[in-house]
């Protein structure tokens, strides 16, 4: 075999999968080796026989057989004994799923505590106040419009209005330009109203008198005569009224509070180290503000 076609045997992926692979195989082996006459005991307890129980139950909405729960509980050693010996051979190192996964289950458990606490008296009224932006309710307008155009003149505005106030019973279908905004929203909030028709056009129609023609209006599409139809005020809740979902957002913010405060202890012990340099004889930096 020449030169050029040896160098392109080394460089296929095959080869160097089966490489690795049969690495990991000598250490697997070595490692088997050292341990295959060290008993260790896995012990499936009766409160456990009952979780995976309740589990499969919760699944398939039936109790397992006899023959079913054998199978289940076989499953159960199986995942046992890799699991250790992943363990034994460093698996879990450097793997940023199980990382993940530990870290969901420190954070956990610290949460757990937090959302059985309760607050000490005035603390949740103090809560309650810090917050009240996120338990009001928004006002709400309904109206109908009518599009003049992009730029019309100062005539066409006043006669439009004019004709309006002297006809009621006049089609405001029959005014002002065609346009594929809606003639008319049933009562929606502020952001609702402006996502349609531009940033600031709820400002403008809330100051219009109620259930009349009023102008000009404008907004990002152009010049609009406007009749609020309905209106709903902002709703500011006394605490007794929301307290339930007061209590729970308090307890979600003492958990991140609490979780913050037992990270910041945990992080005290160690320190973390950026390197090590690239350039021999630096020494590493230390990187305590991570």
């Amino acid at each position: 075999m020449d030169t050029p076609a040896i160098l392109r045997f080394l460089r296929e992926p095959l080869l160097h999968f089966i490489a690795i692979g049969g690495l990991f195989f000598l250490i697997y082996t070595a490692v088997n080796d050292t341990t295959e006459n060290s008993i260790d005991t896995i012990l499936i307890t009766p409160e456990r026989i009952s979780q995976i129980t309740t589990e499969y139950n919760g699944v398939w909405n039936k109790m397992p057989s006899d023959e079913e729960l054998d199978n289940l509980i076989k499953e159960e050693v199986r995942s046992e004994v890799y699991y250790r010996d992943a363990l034994v051979l460093g698996l879990d190192k450097n793997d940023a799923v199980v990382r993940r996964r530990l870290r969901q289950k420190m954070e956990f458990l610290t949460d757990t505590g937090s959302y059985l606490q309760k607050p000490s008296p005035g603390e949740l009224e103090a809560y309650f106040a810090a917050n009240k932006q996120d338990y009001s309710s928004e006002p709400r307008l309904a109206f109908e419009q009518i599009y003049l155009g992009k730029t019309p003149s100062s005539d066409t505005v006043s006669h439009s209005l004019k004709t309006l106030h002297s006809q009621p019973a006049k089609d405001p279908n029959t005014l002002g330009q065609h346009t594929l905004l809606p003639a008319q929203l049933k009562l929606s909030r502020p952001d609702a109203i402006d996502s349609v028709f531009g940033k600031g056009f709820y400002s403008q129609i809330a100051e219009l008198s109620p259930g009349e023609w009023g102008g000009p209006v404008t907004s990002v599409y152009g010049t609009h005569l406007v009749r609020t139809l309905d209106g709903v005020p902002g709703h500011m809740p006394p605490l007794a009224e929301v307290r339930a979902t007061v209590l729970k957002n308090w307890k979600s913010a003492k958990a991140k509070e609490n979780r913050e405060q037992d990270y910041a202890k945990r992080r005290s012990r160690y320190i973390v180290e950026m390197g090590p340099s690239e350039n021999a004889g630096e020494t590493p930096n230390k990187g305590n503000r991570y």
